[in-house]
């Protein structure tokens, strides 16, 4: 039912008009620079996008023989081997109601931005939700426990893991496809019985695994500690994750580095590690600073050396089973 308040009329238009940018502000991996393999099939029919892929090249022959023939020298492809893969978009939805009393309370500046703010973060982080399981899983599917991944993993490994596990991700920017089929909107229903107004916010997206030599996960402990032991996550478990994306001749972005995406436990502990390096020490500055130094160690000279940039994010699986 429509309303006729000019005032709320002017709340939903705002709401309309600022809803994708907040969107934006707040999902992370539709980011181009993230996953190069983006598409936008608005307006088109059907729910689906085919991504095309080819094999991997072969490898170079180090001597030819007189005359001999060069497509059939062993590890060469000669063909192609063209094939796709399939992404299939997903509706995602969040709603809140307002009451007349909130407005009439609350003012409309402060119920303006607790509306976009609330739906836009939710959009965004089920957007974000989703396509991590997708990178780890190629599913929407919720993870339970770490043997749900079917890409290779750089973190804990063999080691018996205690209590639960967070996992991390280092990826290539080639290693996944995103398309959009609808853009975040907002539709506003009038519900006079409880003298309030409905808000519901939709998106269409979806992600799929194109290369899963691509992805490397680190599982290590969920728990924030003081303590760094083999359990938790470390700077050699993303070394190791680079050095296995290179050996499969992954691309990087534009500026040579691959992506680590890290859950905040991850990063406490990475963090935590670098207390010594360049003789920075907890003793030494304070509490405030250290953490500015060690991210910009993680971000700068670290992520420098290490071959990745590093993006901490709560969207990532927490909490799961070891066993």
């Amino acid at each position: 039912m429509a309303t006729t308040s000019t005032k709320v009329n002017s709340l939903y238009e705002d709401i309309v008009a600022d809803l994708i940018p907040y969107y934006d502000n707040f999902v992370l991996l539709p980011n181009p620079g993230l996953i190069v393999n983006s598409y936008n099939i608005a307006g088109g029919l059907g729910n689906t996008v085919k991504i095309p892929r080819t094999n991997a090249y072969g490898t170079a022959n180090v001597s030819i023989a007189d005359n001999a023939s060069i497509l059939d020298l062993a590890g060469t492809n000669s063909d192609f081997d063209p094939d796709h893969v399939s992404l299939a978009v997903s509706k995602r939805g969040t709603g809140t109601r307002v009451s007349e009393e909130s407005l009439e309370d609350a003012g409309f500046e402060a119920v303006r931005n607790a509306v976009i703010t609330r739906l836009s973060r939710s959009l965004a982080q089920s957007t974000d939700i989703a396509g991590f399981r997708v990178m780890l899983t190629d599913a929407e599917t919720a993870l339970t426990d770490i043997s749900d991944i079917n890409v290779s993993d750089d973190g804990a490994g063999n080691v018996a893991l205690t209590g639960t596990a967070d996992l991390s991700v280092v990826f290539s920017p080639e290693a996944m496809g995103y398309a959009m089929k609808r853009e975040p909107g907002v539709k506003m229903f009038n519900n006079v019985d409880k003298d309030d107004y409905e808000m519901v916010a939709t998106v269409r997206n979806g992600f799929k695994q194109i290369r899963t030599d691509f992805i490397r996960a680190i599982s290590a402990s969920s728990s924030i500690s003081e303590a760094n032991t083999s359990q938790t996550a470390s700077l050699d478990m993303v070394s190791k994750a680079v050095a296995n994306l290179r050996s499969s001749n992954a691309p990087t972005d534009a500026s040579g580095f691959y992506i680590a995406c890290v859950t905040a436990a991850h990063e406490f502990h990475l963090a935590k590690e670098l207390n010594g390096v360049g003789g920075i020490s907890s003793g030494a500055i304070g509490s405030v600073a250290q953490g500015l130094a060690n991210q910009a160690l993680l971000e700068g000279l670290i992520g420098q050396a290490v071959g990745c940039r590093f993006v901490r994010s709560n969207n990532l699986p927490t909490g799961l089973a070891t066993a």
